[in-house]
């Protein structure tokens, strides 16, 4: 009996170690990713994109994965855009360059989406790859009901200006974090990240026609984002109003996001 059990926990184990293989892991399990999309490359290499969740409106980080024959790397050529593909016309979104980070064995950047995936167009994410060229198709889900993560807006100046949500990310009754990121649309396909601007700040639940007390506007911290404090004094519907400043010049008024929870 005793022998029986030992090969049946002996068979076991070498099962469960032939299925825990490095090679058969995109990201270790610890880190809590999941993968979104691959494909594949020439001289047997391959491209994984993962996310902290499903891809969807406004500001997301993504982690990119690179093999070459069966094996990952830490460095190389790399580096993508985002593509809406409308049909008629295409447009690219805000996003940041590719770069290697240990902890999570892959390349990291974030992305701005600023709209769905469906009948208006679809999202691929174009990779240039040691001078290879690749589409991989994405989708790209609509923001959670009552949510507003991302605004476009016309500036008095005549430009056009991109305010995404960073943080919070799961919003909480008291006092968040606030990260706000803006970006200039320069063109439809350029986005470089907007700093030296001023806010002004000021939620509100408009279903139940009161603000909160102790916020702080965000204030710059380069590279286009811009961090404070808002206080959900309850759960519920929250508009984030703005006001955007370049020194004296107001640029828009009253913009919003909004947060449901």
């Amino acid at each position: 009996m005793k022998k029986l059990s030992y090969l049946l926990i002996l068979s076991l184990s070498i099962i469960l170690l032939g299925s825990c293989s490095k090679d058969d892991a995109v990201i270790e399990p610890e880190n809590n990713k999941i993968l979104i999309a691959k494909a594949t490359l020439s001289d047997k290499g391959e491209i994984s994109i993962l996310g902290d969740k499903e891809l969807s409106i406004g500001y997301q980080k993504v982690y990119i994965q690179f093999k070459k024959n069966g094996q990952l790397q830490s460095s190389g050529n790399l580096s993508f855009s985002p593509i809406m593909d409308m049909g008629t016309m295409t447009h690219g979104a805000p996003s940041s360059v590719l770069k290697y980070t240990a902890t999570t064995k892959s390349f990291e950047a974030y992305v701005v989406f600023t709209m769905s995936s469906g009948e208006s167009g679809s999202w691929a994410l174009k990779f240039q790859v040691n001078g290879e060229e690749v589409s991989v198709p994405v989708v790209v889900k609509a923001a959670a009901t009552g949510n507003v993560p991302v605004k476009t807006v016309t500036a008095s100046n005549g430009k056009r200006y991109v305010l995404a949500l960073v943080q919070p990310t799961a919003p909480k009754t008291g006092m968040n974090e606030l990260e706000v990121m803006v970006f200039l649309r320069e063109t439809m396909f350029s986005f470089p990240e907007q700093n030296g601007l001023t806010f002004d700040f000021n939620p509100q639940m408009t279903s139940m026609n009161h603000g909160s007390p102790n916020n702080e506007a965000p204030v710059g911290l380069g590279n286009g984002r811009y961090k404070g404090k808002v206080n959900f004094t309850m759960t519920g519907d929250w508009r984030l109003f703005f006001n955007l400043k370049e020194g004296n010049t107001e640029l828009a008024k009253d913009v919003f996001l909004d947060i449901l929870f």
